[in-house]
């Protein structure tokens, strides 16, 4: 795993027409920001109904902290799902200025097989939301113990938004078992 500063590195991407890749064009950063707002809207409903409103944390420490660490958690589980689980120099954590804070980011640099692709990007849904959202509902806890992991829930379903939209956009537009390699905010595929 590499740490990088400032925008996304340019990874050594193949050439389209080389080995049977094919382009496939992706929404676009206004797309996935825009359709990813609704995406966490419907998702913060569901979270919602679900823990039938209990996601307000125990105290402001706990909003605090889970918000400063949220997403860079939510980046690293990104990054421990990559081909290697995060081990490879392919794997890039990065920092971006926005504003005035530094933003994280993770990239995977090379091909990988669909499946697993999908897998990055669903795994902080999966653990960070929907983990929490299974213990609350079936198993046994403490009632400020329930709201902190409804909070921490809630807090990253609201910015999984994009992670959502694009794993959509990838089951729908490509095959399952193809091979792929990100190229900007598109996409390159073969089977």
């Amino acid at each position: 795993m590499r740490v990088y500063f400032g925008n996304a590195p340019e990874g050594q991407v193949p050439s389209p027409v080389a080995d049977g890749w094919r382009q496939t064009p992706g929404l676009g950063a206004k797309r996935v920001q825009n359709y990813g707002l609704l995406a966490s809207i419907a998702g913060m409903l569901l979270v919602g109904v679900l823990l039938q409103g209990e996601f307000r944390p125990g105290s402001l420490w706990t909003a605090f902290l889970v918000m400063v660490v949220n997403i860079p958690l939510h980046e690293l589980v990104h990054a421990l799902t990559t081909p290697a689980w995060g081990l490879s120099d392919r794997t890039v954590i990065g920092f971006q200025r926005s504003k005035s804070l530094l933003m994280p980011y993770m990239v995977y640099d090379g091909s990988q097989p669909l499946w697993h692709m999908l897998l990055t990007g669903l795994a902080p849904v999966l653990l960070l939301t929907g983990l929490p959202v299974v213990l609350i509902l079936f198993t046994p806890l403490s009632g400020a113990l329930r709201s902190d992991l409804g909070f921490l829930a809630f807090f990253n379903i609201a910015i999984s938004g994009g992670d959502l939209v694009n794993c959509f956009w990838i089951i729908t537009h490509l095959p399952l078992h193809a091979t792929v390699q990100g190229y900007g905010w598109g996409l390159l595929w073969k089977v």
